[in-house]
């Protein structure tokens, strides 16, 4: 009897899960991008809700029925327990968590999981993500911050020197936009990973409410020894952050929670606790700063 394989598997072969709350037309917009130019294989939907108000999800149902498979959720715990409800229901050989407020380009979720399929290293394939002018988003290649990093980009050494491996390093300015390769982390709007590599490392850590949950995780597979890579043939389109749009301060406050929480979680260990009080401290110090700077523009 030959191996049973991905192609041969019952079952969809590739789980496509689209977390949504209160995603207004963006999620229909990208349901309609993905079945303009399906997958030449069997795949399947998922769209856990986290407890929407709006008309998203009845849009979404009205408009693909059972193409679709909805779980309403009926809390709002965040991004990483939101999309973990779809992992559990999966049943693809390959997940891609894919963000609301994405369209796909023609053929960009195919080639992702030809892609690890030829590559038995690679956990995660990263598209090339683009926004709407086409022009290349810098969290699609990056890699895992270090605190130099986090300096080097704060004090715009990264954009004075993009070509330098040294102060370019995180957003990996010096390597070809246009050429497959092997990073440490790609962009968490769209993440295409193989099931054995979950079963290995496990979930989102849900201890992030929203941010660094994706870059907590390739870290763990590297760990691991799996590979990401940048698979530029590959394009989404990705519209923007439509949480920001009604969860401003709260995003803001989201973001810097998360920068300290994977700095303790990975980081803390290689420092004493004054340079680790230090680093918060300079989290939250900028925190404070960016709110009291668009108070002054305005931003209410």
């Amino acid at each position: 009897m030959p191996p049973i394989t991905a192609e041969s598997a019952p079952g969809p072969r590739l789980s496509v899960i689209i977390l949504n709350h209160n995603s207004g037309g963006l999620l229909l917009d990208c349901l309609n991008s993905i079945f303009a130019d399906p997958p030449r294989f069997p795949f399947e939907i998922i769209v856990p809700d986290n407890a929407s108000t709006d008309q998203s999800l009845e849009r979404a149902r009205q408009a693909w029925g059972d193409r679709i498979r909805v779980l309403e959720n009926g809390a709002n715990r965040g991004f990483a327990w939101g999309n973990n409800r779809g992992i559990d229901a999966a049943r693809g050989s390959y997940l891609c968590l894919l963000n609301p407020d994405t369209v796909v380009r023609s053929g960009a979720l195919g080639n992702l999981v030809e892609f690890l399929e030829r590559h038995p290293c690679a956990g995660f394939a990263g598209p090339k993500v683009v926004d709407r002018d086409g022009a290349l988003q810098s969290s699609a290649k990056r890699s895992i911050p270090t605190l130099f990093d986090a300096i080097s980009h704060v004090l715009l050494l990264s954009r004075i020197f993009p070509k330098s491996r040294r102060f370019g390093r995180y957003e990996t300015t010096y390597l070809d936009d246009d050429r497959p390769q092997q990073v440490e982390a790609s962009d968490g709007c769209c993440m295409m990973v193989r099931r054995s590599v979950i079963d290995q490392i496990g979930k989102l850590d849900e201890g992030y409410f929203i941010y660094c949950e994706d870059v907590d995780w390739f870290l763990r597979a590297k760990w691991a020894g799996w590979e990401v890579w940048y698979c530029p043939d590959s394009v989404i389109v990705h519209l923007g952050s439509h949480t920001r749009t009604f969860r401003r301060w709260q995003a803001v406050r989201d973001f810097h929670d998360s920068m300290i929480r994977f700095h303790r979680k990975f980081y803390a260990r290689r420092h004493s606790p004054a340079i680790n009080a230090l680093i918060c401290g300079a989290v939250r110090a900028r925190m404070y700063l960016i709110m009291g700077w668009r108070t002054l523009r305005g931003w209410n």
